[in-house]
């Protein structure tokens, strides 16, 4: 039984040790919901979004036309960083979109928009792995790196409700994600995963969003809690982070 419990124990670190960093190939960024009610009113935010293993910074702004009309945009960096002195492990994305949309109000409170929008992206990683060295230890050795670059077309309604200090709102995203360069260089553990995302180079994604905020009439404190689905390519499961949150403030000045 000793034997057994010790061959268990080998067994699990070697498990967990062999393994590389997590690398994921798309965060779902936030979503700009701005919740127009009237012209000639500037929306934006700044916020911290956080996922299983991406961490970015994420800049908003949009703006209200007359005839029901809005604008907005959304510039997302960010990544995860593992380097040390002895090793390079770690990924940078940037994403940038920009979208056309209607919004009108309801009632007395409520309001809904529809946007759609074009956006496109970049990322570059560095892989590392562990090897045996000695009894119970491991060194992490170079993996190569990849190169991705990826657009994204969309379609997002948004109902919600704007009632002084608080806000409140669902969105739901559309999206088709087409990754339009895969560039891989002398990575061996990461080239099925790499492989199989360019067999799969594009799909289609469902990606609702609940926004909160909370504060004065031009500023507010903003959560926003994030999802992606995936409507195909099942391959593609456990390189896509599925949930993201985010913290922020948002601004809303109107030009009355």
């Amino acid at each position: 039984m000793k034997k057994f419990n010790l061959l268990l124990f080998t067994g699990t670190l070697i498990l967990l040790n062999c393994c590389s960093y997590p690398h994921f190939y798309y965060s779902p960024n936030v979503q700009h919901v701005p919740l127009f009610d009237e012209r000639d009113v500037f929306s934006g935010s700044i916020a911290g979004s956080v996922g299983v293993v991406n961490n970015c910074v994420e800049l908003q702004a949009g703006y209200s036309l007359p005839g029901h009309v809005a604008l907005s945009t959304n510039f997302m960096t960010g990544g995860n960083n593992h380097e040390t002195e002895s090793y390079r492990d770690f990924s940078k994305l940037s994403y940038f979109e920009g979208s056309l949309g209607f919004y009108t109000s309801f009632s007395e409170t409520g309001i809904f928009e529809i946007y759609g929008g074009y956006g496109q992206g970049s990322q570059h990683h560095s892989f590392t792995f562990s090897e045996f060295s000695t009894w119970y230890l491991w060194d992490r050795e170079p993996d190569g790196t990849a190169d991705i670059s990826f657009s994204k077309i969309f379609i997002q309604p948004d109902i919600g409700i704007r009632s002084g200090w608080v806000e409140a709102a669902f969105s739901c995203r559309l999206s088709r994600l087409n990754f339009k360069e895969i560039n891989i260089y002398n990575t061996v553990y990461h080239l099925d995963e790499l492989n199989k995302l360019k067999q799969n180079s594009s799909s289609w994604l469902l990606e609702p969003a609940l926004t909160f905020r909370g504060g004065s009439e031009s500023i507010k404190g903003q959560v926003q809690l994030g999802f992606d689905a995936r409507l195909a390519n099942p391959d593609l499961e456990m390189m896509f982070e599925t949930f993201r949150l985010s913290l922020g403030v948002h601004f809303y000045l109107s030009g009355k």
